[in-house]
């Protein structure tokens, strides 16, 4: 059963009739796109996301345009509600797993350490540091490249990146301690 949030209860209206796309995804979530014509002639669509248990992790309503076909706006809410997924994955670091989210270690004595046996709180610690130090060197390399005259666009672009993904790592860390 899927548990409503407000946008659901605010786009409601029992009145319209409605056409609807849902889909299971293999992890359990649940998406949900139901779409309606005015009596003005604006197709509107709702897409909602639910987690497995039903609970509410997206819900938002667009107006299409004047008389937009059903079918149209039902792929489109589709490929809205994927995207919205996509932008709400964890983390996953775009490199060979390890233990930590810190940069791709190479070195095989600290690799060695780092596969010892820990607790989850010596592992959330190391997690911490390795996503601090990382986004601390993406921040500063940053800075150093704004206080330039001068700077090439690809150069540019590289260290957003970098800055970017030690942000996320970052998040993700301290979701794991909230989790």
């Amino acid at each position: 059963m899927r548990h409503r949030g407000a946008q659901f209860w605010l786009w409601l209206n029992k009145r319209l009739p409605v056409k609807t796309y849902e889909d299971v995804l293999g992890d359990g979530r649940q998406i949900e796109v139901q779409a309606r014509i005015t009596p003005q002639g604006m197709t509107q669509v709702f897409i909602g996301i639910y987690a497995a248990e039903g609970a509410a992790i997206c819900e938002e309503f667009h107006d299409r345009g004047l008389r937009e076909p059903f079918v149209l706006a039902l792929k489109w809410g589709g490929q809205r509600a994927r995207a919205i997924l996509l932008e709400t994955q964890p983390f996953i670091a775009p490199h060979r797993a390890q233990l930590t989210l810190s940069t791709v270690i190479t070195d095989e004595t600290v690799l060695a350490l780092r596969r010892l046996e820990m607790t989850a709180g010596e592992r959330l610690k190391i997690m911490a540091g390795d996503a601090l130090d990382e986004y601390r060197a993406a921040q500063s390399a940053m800075l150093e490249l704004m206080r330039s005259p001068k700077v090439d666009p690809l150069v540019w672009a590289e260290h957003s990146e970098r800055l970017r993904q030690a942000i996320d790592r970052r998040v993700s860390v301290q979701r794991g301690y909230l989790s």
